[in-house]
């Protein structure tokens, strides 16, 4: 178990010390207590040691950086006992240069099976992909909530959902279908 941050899109230094202090902050962390903050992280930053996140109590907000993939492939809950501007536990925008082809192109979580209170924001993440392919409804337990997803993977071409995927998905490979 570790503990969260609360500091939105404000980060303190230069992308290496905001990436020294998530590895000191998440290295062997199974359970996020709060939130999960990824903010302006560079493309050469190696965030492996995030594998190990199971849960996130708080919400989870993904900004501004421009890695191609994030390593919460074993994240299985986001609680969202805070909520991001008010109303988001799972809250990805920007993920991108302009200037360079560095982008997000995967959330690769194919284990997360439960948003338990708050909604869905993912917008203007250039390249994107395999957002639209997800059920979020199924992963969400407001049904009051509808997810905010659009204006993704405009710079790519994404691969379409593997055929034993039923069109929902995380990625292009039959390991990637939405559970």
């Amino acid at each position: 178990v570790c503990a969260g941050t609360l500091n939105g899109l404000s980060v303190t230094g230069d992308p290496q010390h905001q990436h020294q202090t998530l590895h000191k902050m998440y290295n062997n962390c199974e359970i996020v207590m709060g939130n999960l903050e990824i903010v302006l992280i560079d493309h050469t930053q190696d965030l492996s040691f995030l594998q190990t996140i199971r849960e996130v109590t708080g919400y989870i907000l993904i900004a501004m950086n421009v890695f191609s993939s994030l390593p919460l492939q074993n994240l299985r809950v986001i609680r969202g006992t805070q909520f991001y501007e008010e109303k988001f536990a799972l809250f990805v925008l920007l993920n991108y240069n302009p200037n360079t082809t560095h982008a997000l192109r995967h959330l690769g979580l194919n284990q997360l099976t439960e948003i338990l209170a708050g909604g869905v924001y993912i917008e203007k993440n250039a390249q994107l992909c395999h957002v639209e392919t997800v059920e979020w409804r199924d992963i969400m337990r407001d049904p009051r909530l509808e997810p905010v997803v659009g204006d993704n993977g405009k710079a790519c071409a994404c691969a379409p959902c593997h055929e034993s995927c039923g069109g929902h998905c995380w990625g292009p490979g039959p390991e990637d279908c939405q559970k």
